[in-house]
C-alpha cells in the first residue's frame, strides 16, 4: 500500500499542480489531504478545483484554515473589531469558494488505521491536542506525549509548515511540511511518501521544484495583497524568505491590536521594517 500525504498548501496553485504531477509519477493508491488547503494564500478555489478534478478519490481533512472557514462563513464580517484586518483574508477566501465551504465542512478530522499488524497509523492536521498544536522538531518530552496520544506505529502531523522525522518510543513520527509555504528556510514543496511494506511503514519525504515566478503573480493578481488586509503582506514575507513571520508578528504585536493601542497596519509596518 502506498500513500501520498500532503499539506498547507494554502492556495498556491503552482506549487499543487507539481506535487500532483510528482505524485502521479510515484502512482500511490491513496492520496491524503491533510488540511489547509485553502485560505492564507491567493487561489483558494483553484486548488480546491483541481483536487477534485486530478484526485476525485482523494481523501480531504480538515486543518485550523478550515476550521476557520467554516466558523467565519456562520458569522457576519466585524468591521469595527480592532482585529478585522487579520480575518480579510477569510472573508476574501470565503467569497472565492462561496458554496463549496460545505463541502469543507464535511471532511474529517483525522484518519486512524489500528487493523494492520505492525502498521498502525494517525493521521491528522496538528496533533491529538487540536489543529493548532503541531509537533515541530524541537517538541519534547510531556508535551510531545500529549500531542501524539495513544501511539501508533506512524504518526503523521502537519500544520508547521516544517518538514522532518524522527523516532519516540521506537515509533515513526513525520510532518509532512508544507506544499504551498514552507517555513524550513527551503523553498521547495515538500510532501509525504508512505509504503506499507513488509508488516511496517517506509517513509520518504519528498521536496518538489515549482515555478515560484507565476506563483508571485497569482499573490497581485489574485487581490490577495491588495483584498486581503494588512496581515497579507506578512505573509507574503514568510512565502518569499521559506521562514515563519506572522507567528514572531503575533506574539510582538497582537496582544496591543486587540487592546485598541495599535492598528494592524500600524503593527505591521512596524514589524516589516525592523526586519
Amino acid at each position: 500500500m502506498k500513500i501520498a500525504v500532503l499539506s498547507d498548501i494554502h492556495g498556491n496553485l503552482p506549487a499543487l499542480e507539481a506535487v500532483l504531477e510528482d505524485i502521479a509519477r510515484w502512482q500511490p493508491d491513496e492520496v491524503i489531504v491533510n488540511g489547509d488547503l485553502v485560505n492564507r494564500g491567493p487561489l483558494s478555489l483553484d486548488v480546491f478545483e483541481l483536487l477534485q478534478r486530478e484526485r476525485p478519490a482523494a481523501r480531504f481533512m480538515r486543518g485550523n484554515h478550515e476550521n476557520w472557514l467554516v466558523r467565519a462563513s456562520s458569522m457576519a464580517p466585524d468591521f469595527d473589531s480592532p482585529t478585522y484586518e487579520i480575518d480579510r483574508f477569510a472573508h476574501l477566501a470565503l467569497k472565492q469558494l462561496g458554496k463549496k465551504i460545505e463541502e469543507i465542512a464535511l471532511w474529517e478530522d483525522y484518519l486512524d488505521l489500528t487493523d494492520l499488524e505492525g502498521g498502525s497509523l494517525h493521521i491528522t492536521h496538528g496533533s491529538r491536542k487540536g489543529d493548532r498544536h503541531g509537533i515541530s522538531p524541537e517538541t519534547e518530552g510531556e508535551e510531545l506525549i500529549e500531542r501524539l496520544g495513544d501511539p501508533r506505529d506512524l504518526f503523521v502531523g502537519s500544520h508547521t509548515h516544517r518538514a522532518f522525522r524522527r523516532l519516540h518510543n521506537g515509533n515513526q513520527v513525520v510532518n509532512t511540511g508544507s506544499v504551498g509555504q514552507p517555513f524550513d528556510h527551503d523553498e521547495r514543496s515538500a510532501y509525504v511518501r508512505l509504503t506499507f511494506l513488509g508488516g511496517g511503514w517506509q517513509v520518504e519525504s519528498v521536496r518538489v521544484a515549482y515555478d515560484r515566478e507565476r506563483a508571485i503573480k497569482d499573490f497581485e493578481s489574485s487581490g490577495f495583497l491588495d483584498e486581503g488586509g494588512a496581515l497579507t503582506r506578512v505573509i507574503f514575507r514568510e512565502f518569499v524568505e521559506a521562514r515563519v513571520h506572522v507567528g514572531p508578528w503575533r506574539r510582538k504585536y497582537l496582544a496591543a491590536v486587540q487592546a485598541g493601542k495599535i492598528s494592524v497596519v500600524d503593527a505591521v509596518n512596524r514589524y516589516l521594517n525592523e526586519q
